[in-house]
C-alpha cells in the first residue's frame, strides 16, 4: 500500500509538473529520458540518496565507479532499469523498496566495517541492466592506535638475532675445544680424527 502511495506521489508530482509546463508558452513535451531523470531526482530527494544512471559495459568500469565514490547512500542504476522504474508502477514498487533501504544498509555496512577496525570510504548499491541488485563497500584499515604490533615484531626480531649470536658463540667454543683437543692428542696419535 505504501508502495502505491510512493508511486502515486510521483505520478501526482509528475502530472502537476507536466500540467504547469503545458500552460507555459513553449508547451514542450517530455521525452522518456527527461521523465526518467525527473523521477530519479524525485527519488534522490525523497530518500536522501545519490542516484547515478550508469551502463557498465565491463567490470573495470564498475570498479572505477565504486572507487570514485565517497560516503554512503550511493546508487548506480542501469538506464534501462531506470526507464522501467519511471514507467511501470510494479517495477517502481520493487526498486523503491531497495532505494528506500539504502540509508539503513549504509549504516549497517559502516558499523560492520568499524567493528573490524576499519574506516568506510564509500558504500552503496548497484542495479545492473538485468535488474540484479548488489551491495558494495570500500574501506581502509586504520593504523593501530598503539604500536604494540610493531613492538612485538621488533621484539621477535631482536630475540632471533640474540639467539643467532648465541648459536655462533656456541659454535666458536666447540671449534676452539676441537682445536685444543687436536693439538693435545694429535701429536701422540696420528690416526685420531675428530
Amino acid at each position: 500500500m505504501a508502495i502505491n502511495t510512493n508511486y502515486g506521489s510521483y505520478a501526482a508530482n509528475y502530472t502537476n509538473t507536466a500540467n504547469s509546463r503545458k500552460s507555459e508558452e513553449t508547451k514542450t513535451t517530455f521525452s522518456a529520458k527527461q521523465t526518467t531523470n525527473d523521477y530519479i531526482r524525485s527519488m534522490e530527494q525523497k530518500y536522501g540518496v545519490k542516484i547515478s544512471l550508469v551502463d557498465f559495459s565491463n567490470e573495470k568500469q564498475a570498479n572505477a565507479y565504486i572507487m570514485g565514490s565517497s560516503g554512503g547512500n550511493n546508487i548506480a542504476i542501469a538506464s534501462n532499469i531506470a526507464e522501467k522504474i519511471a514507467k511501470d508502477p510494479a517495477v517502481a514498487a520493487k526498486y523503491e523498496n531497495v532505494i528506500a533501504d539504502v540509508p539503513n544498509a549504509s549504516k549497517i555496512m559502516e558499523e560492520g566495517i568499524a567493528s573490524h577496525d576499519a574506516e568506510m570510504v564509500a558504500c552503496g548499491v548497484s542495479i545492473d541492466k538485468d535488474g540484479k541488485v548488489s551491495y558494495w563497500s570500500v574501506s581502509k584499515h586504520k593504523s593501530p592506535k598503539d604500536n604494540s604490533y610493531k613492538e612485538k615484531l621488533k621484539k621477535q626480531t631482536e630475540e632471533k638475532r640474540a639467539k643467532k649470536k648465541e648459536e655462533e658463540k656456541t659454535k666458536e667454543k666447540r671449534l676452539a675445544k676441537a682445536e685444543t683437543f687436536r693439538e693435545t692428542f694429535g701429536k701422540t696419535q696420528n690416526n685420531f680424527i675428530i
